[in-house]
């Protein structure tokens, strides 16, 4: 008999604690953001997705060798000054955004965005190319800018 009574007062004070938790909340600001409408705002040293500014990229290969998780893919023809990039791709299902590929870049042209919420339905979306694979590579200096300008309007549509 002392046990229902006991078993009675834990279920309602239990029930009372919650209560109290309720009605402390209710005159409290929401912390509920209307997503995507509403967001956090991020610190200055975020660090969100890798992006390459292509056109600024000289092929030096020094991003692929600083990634520790072998993410960045590099393909370029040609030697020195001569020397053409046809793939750049970043595989963000490996990338560990740690930042280590942004420091080894002579030219700045790979930097951590502020980008963080990229949504896809196939994981193979999330290997970014940033050359179309069916780029030409010319020899002519004033062509390759030209493909590098035409390159970077189709990217930032996408």
């Amino acid at each position: 008999m002392v046990q229902y009574f006991t078993d009675i007062y834990d279920a309602v004070s239990s029930a009372l604690k919650g209560m109290g938790v309720t009605v402390k909340h209710l005159w409290r600001k929401p912390v509920t953001q209307q997503y995507p409408d509403e967001r956090w705002v991020l610190p200055e040293r975020f660090k969100g997705f890798v992006h390459n500014n292509i056109i600024r990229c000289d092929a030096c290969l020094q991003c692929a060798r600083a990634c520790p998780v072998s993410c960045i893919y590099i393909e370029v023809e040609g030697k020195g000054k001569d020397r053409w990039m046809t793939r750049y791709a970043i595989d963000y299902n490996k990338c560990i955004w740690c930042g280590f590929c942004c420091e080894p870049c002579p030219t700045d042209a790979i930097t951590m965005s502020h980008d963080y919420d990229q949504s896809v339905y196939f994981r193979q979306s999330f290997v970014y190319e940033f050359v179309p694979p069916d780029a030409p590579v010319p020899s002519d200096p004033a062509k390759r800018e030209a493909i590098q300008e035409a390159t970077l309007s189709r990217l930032s549509t996408i």
